[in-house]
């Protein structure tokens, strides 16, 4: 059974801005826009480092999302896996509820 608090089908995507990065919170599957946070005071960085990660990580909680704890592997840079499509990092995120309900 999959009710509005099990769903784990949010995304959050840091992608680079004209200054910067932009942080988005999107349904998957879907072009629904549910949070949104420019981060022109960020550097522009070419790649995704370790501290820009960790930074990025509390970006969302100031949204009401956090990255779900097991989004976080070997392969992820804390939770954050790089775009296919192009230069960007995403990590799969739920809001504080949905992290409550599942007991994390």
């Amino acid at each position: 059974m999959t009710t509005e608090s099990a769903r784990r089908d949010l995304t959050a995507i840091c992608a680079p801005a004209d200054s910067g990065y932009i942080l988005r919170v999107v349904r998957d599957g879907s072009s629904e826009l549910l949070a949104e946070k420019d981060l022109t005071h960020w550097p522009d960085w070419p790649a995704f480092p370790f501290d820009a990660a960790h930074a990025a990580g509390s970006e969302p909680v100031m949204l009401g999302y956090m990255i779900w704890p097991d989004s976080i592997t070997p392969d992820s840079l804390l939770g954050w896996q790089p775009v296919p499509e192009g230069r960007g990092w995403s990590a799969r995120v739920g809001t504080f509820k949905q992290l409550r309900n599942a007991g994390i």
